[in-house]
């Protein structure tokens, strides 16, 4: 028998070309899932209380960027996002001379992460996380 006397087999190539494509349409796929970014996440500071005079000190998650403000009245909040669901973080709320009291407040992603309180002149709320 010669091989042009052999019966004919259907071509079996397109669904070995098709599943070789959907395996690496499904690899490509999961390398961007898993190197994407994490989404920004809202922070929100907040600081309260009937201290005069008060020093605010917060990270941004920007770098090791932290900042400060002095502040003569209360209320105050900030509102950032930060690249993904941060760690750790830093708000400290520190009395003035003229005494009064605080509280301050970290919320991340909709979440309380740390609450404190304090009362009195020179005295500190730590709201680090």
């Amino acid at each position: 028998m010669t091989e042009s006397d052999l019966p004919e087999r259907p071509a079996r190539k397109w669904p070995v070309i098709a599943a070789s494509a959907a395996l690496v349409v499904g690899a490509l796929a999961l390398v961007l899932w898993t190197t994407a970014p994490a989404p920004p996440v809202r922070v929100v500071y907040q600081v309260t209380g009937t201290a005069g005079r008060v020093t605010v000190t917060y990270s941004t998650f920007h770098g090791e960027e932290l900042r400060q403000e002095q502040l003569t009245s209360l209320p105050w909040r900030v509102e950032f996002d930060a690249p993904g669901e941060p760690e750790h973080g830093v708000l400290t709320v520190t009395i003035g001379p003229s005494g009064g009291d605080v509280a301050c407040e970290v919320t991340v992603a909709e979440v309380e992460r740390r609450s404190a309180t304090a009362t009195g002149a020179h005295t500190s709320a730590l709201c680090g996380f």
